[in-house]
């Protein structure tokens, strides 16, 4: 599927290649002079995928939350709020959290399980440890590959500590096959898919021998998850029963989908009778003895499996339980309705009331997921959601009532309430029977009346993501006037930011914004509640991509024409006055309108048939006649004075940048009160950072023996007593990789961020030219839209 993640990704594959360093080792040389900064997050509230909680057994109200690419969090019971784990991590490392563990006996050690990718040009995961609940980390490499924003990450979890043994660990690997150059000759993954254990807290790692379910194929998505039998043995003994969910299409079809180990995990064998064509998502041992498995997969028209893992493309599905000590097999699936094929995922086992568990769905479309709770093992179950799909609660019996008014943008127009949710992942809390948490591909709820369901009564949820902020930024923009920030984002679109503190209350409309990605966003520099937005369909069925707003965002006018493209997105540029669009969509060539986009025209002239697929256009940011389109693969720079009617090769020396690793940026000089420089354009290269001032014609590389990487560059209000706007930089200087700050068009630089926040890296910055010293950043690691601010 196309999400934020898929398009964010673009500009840090490369990147993710060196070893993940504690705080303390990052710590960044900076200036006596260096402004003290102080950092936020604008308000939206989750907004990505949050695909596993769990809770520690021992210590009350200690939860902690992964998400695929926006890091680990710890929640804080006191404030209600969510604590980010992760921001410290260097921009050569953006790992997204595929599992997390906890020792049963021991509340301050946590474990994260990091990186982003198994494909073939991804780096090696990292073990992530520590012993103070996340305050800091030590770091150790593996020598296998790590999934958190892969297919299956909704799976778990993978990683356990052995209650027995907090010394002890199993980490159950993907089921890849990574391709070669040639994409008809397959690589396979060297022996190191499979189950690996480690002795010593997670600082080394063996692969378990004994373990021979993985096939290496590609199919499933391996190790779904890791379950300890409960305590029999002496202390700081290792338990001697282990089971191991396979997700393969071999272990599917054969019906040999769990293993077990009485050995401490030495020799494993396949536990006969499960369910066939059936593929383990979470598996957790009840005090009743019994093992509670889900089960997701999908099959094609035929009905032949087509083994879909999830978190998308799931039509079947069920729900098991082992009795491991009669060593029977019950099937247990809720009773669906609504009779529509879907997936299982979500589970959590009360461990404190045998027989008590929740399960949710997983891609139940329609109406929508939900949530099942039962009492007695699964004889019985009580739909948690009940009729309030489509958002219309009944009159009576149970159903969920859901409190949005902490992110009121989730509640769909004409609705009261937002839906339950998608692609749920849950926890029981084990000290309050009525306390439940899920997270979903938008946000987490929470409710503490969970056990009304079972007397027929409604349940509250409410938003309980205070703190996550998991969106992908693609773009940012700071007009001079209306709103300070506008986003474009990932998966939810993007936002008209009136306020930095609460989360907005509606999306842009004309087009809906759902699930689609924002990609570009433009004010007219003399005109600037003058905005022009476009939209990249996602998983969304756009009609319309593109929209004009003429009162600063608070309403948006469909392009009425789309000018032949199919899925919209790219970039976008409005002239000063507001009356010329130009637009470079992401799948044809760039087109010029002058009437609002009714009807459009190629961008050529001077000898080009059009400009070329892909460009980056943007405006001049004095001068309203002025357009500029860069072709950072070819480093060629186009301009056009004439509003667009004719294009012309300005330049054709620019540093070519190689697109699988890292985009150049241009950007013109924008600002207030003289501050705007007509003609004047800066642009990132994987090079370093260069500087035009005559309409891209000829161009300065910009103090090029201390800045030797450029990712995005910016421009705020001038400093007191400077005409030239503040320059923000994400890049190296010097030799150290960060954020940067020039008040002297870049003479010098200062760094402006630090060693505890570095957030994998800064992907996107942009100043506000009416607020000295603020700056918005959008990381690589998905955490939202990060702002700073400084009186220095």
């Amino acid at each position: 599927m196309i999400t934020s993640k898929t398009i964010a990704r673009r500009l840090l594959c490369g990147a993710i290649a060196a070893l993940l360093l504690s705080p303390a080792a990052q710590l960044a040389a900076q200036s006596t002079d260096a402004p003290s900064y102080h950092w936020h997050n604008a308000r939206i509230v989750a907004g990505g995928y949050v695909d596993g909680i769990i809770a520690h057994p021992r210590q009350q109200g200690l939860f902690y939350a992964r998400t695929d690419v926006g890091g680990a969090y710890r929640y804080d019971s006191k404030n209600n709020k969510w604590i980010a784990l992760n921001d410290w991590v260097p921009s050569a490392n953006q790992g997204g959290i595929e599992s997390i563990a906890v020792d049963p006996n021991n509340p301050n050690m946590l474990f994260l399980m990091t990186g982003l990718y198994v494909k073939s040009w991804a780096p090696n995961g990292e073990m992530l440890v520590s012993s103070d609940q996340g305050k800091s980390f030590k770091s150790y490499p593996l020598s296998f590959r790590v999934g958190g924003n892969e297919d299956g990450r909704n799976a778990g979890e993978r990683l356990q500590v052995d209650p027995n043994d907090g010394s002890i660990l199993f980490y159950g690997t993907s089921n890849a096959v990574y391709s070669s150059s040639n994409p008809n000759t397959p690589v396979q993954v060297s022996g190191k898919n499979g189950l690996w254990t480690s002795k010593d807290k997670g600082a080394t790692w063996t692969q378990v021998n004994g373990f021979k379910a993985l096939t290496s194929d590609g199919t499933g998505l391996g190790v779904a998850f890791v379950a300890f039998a409960p305590n029999r043995e002496a202390k700081d003994s290792p338990t001697r029963t282990i089971y191991v969910g396979v997700s393969t299409r071999n272990a599917a079809s054969s019906g040999a989908s769990l293993y077990v180990s009485n050995d401490a995990g030495a020799t494993w064998n396949p536990v006969k009778g499960g369910p066939s064509n059936e593929l383990p998502q979470r598996g957790q041992l009840g005090p009743d003895g019994n093992l509670y498995i889900t089960y997701g997969n999908s099959v094609d028209q035929n009905g032949h499996p087509t083994y879909a893992i999830g978190p998308g493309g799931m039509n079947m599905g069920a729900v098991w339980k082992y009795d491991t000590a009669h060593h029977t097999w019950t099937d247990i699936t809720p009773t669906d309705p609504f009779k529509y094929a879907s997936g299982f995922s979500g589970l959590s086992v009360d461990p404190s009331h045998p027989g008590t568990l929740v399960v949710m769905t997983m891609d139940h479309w329609w109406p929508d997921d939900t949530m099942y709770r039962t009492t007695n093992g699964g004889k019985s179950w009580v739909d948690v959601g009940g009729a309030t799909w489509n958002g219309v609660p009944p009159t009576s019996g149970t159903y969920a009532i859901r409190d949005a008014s902490l992110a009121p943008w989730m509640i769909p127009a004409g609705k009261k309430q937002p839906a339950f949710g998608n692609w749920g992942e849950v926890v029981l809390d084990p000290f309050n029977p009525g306390h439940a948490m899920y997270g979903t591909g938008g946000t987490i709820w929470t409710t503490y009346d969970l056990t009304d369901a079972g007397a027929g009564k409604p349940t509250h949820w409410s938003i309980g993501a205070i703190g996550i902020e998991e969106t992908a930024v693609i773009t940012l923009l700071s007009p001079t006037a209306g709103p300070h920030l506008l986003s474009g984002l990932g998966d939810v679109c993007g936002f008209v930011h009136t306020s930095l503190t609460t989360a907005p209350q509606t999306q842009p409309d004309n087009p809906t914004c759902g699930d689609s990605i924002g990609t570009s966003l433009d004010y007219a520099k003399n005109s600037p509640s003058t905005i022009v937005r476009v939209l990249h369909q996602g998983n969304s069925k756009l009609t319309s991509f593109g929209s004009i707003s003429r009162d600063g965002g608070t309403t948006w006018t469909e392009f009425p024409n789309h000018a032949g493209t199919t899925y919209g997105g790219g970039t976008v540029a409005v002239s000063g006055d507001g009356k010329t669009i130009v637009w470079a969509p992401s799948d044809i060539a760039p087109v010029v309108s002058n009437n609002g986009g009714a009807s459009w025209t190629k961008a050529s002239g001077g000898g080009l048939p059009s400009l070329p697929v892909g460009v980056h256009v943007l405006s001049d940011g004095a001068n309203p006649n002025v357009f500029y389109a860069l072709d950072e693969v070819h480093g060629v720079f186009y301009n056009s004075t004439d509003k667009g009617v004719s294009w012309h090769v300005a330049n054709s020396s620019l540093p070519k940048a190689d697109p699988s690793y890292q985009s150049s940026q241009p950007t013109a000089v924008t600002g207030i009160a003289g501050e705007a420089k007509a003609g004047e354009v800066w642009t990132t290269t994987p090079k370093g950072l260069f500087r035009s001032t005559t309409y891209g014609t000829t161009w300065n590389q910009v103090d090029a023996s201390s800045v030797t990487a450029a990712n995005s560059v910016g421009f705020g209000k001038a400093a007191k007593g400077s005409h030239y706007p503040t320059v923000y930089l994400s890049g190296t200087v010097n030799g150290v990789t960060g954020l940067f700050r020039s008040t002297n068009a870049g003479a010098t630089w200062v760094q402006i961020n630090d060693s505890l926040h570095q957030w994998g890296g800064v992907a996107v910055v942009a100043g506000d030219p009416r607020v000295f010293g603020r700056v918005y950043v959008g990381p690589y690691e998905a955490r939202g839209v990060i702002y700073g601010t400084s009186k220095d």
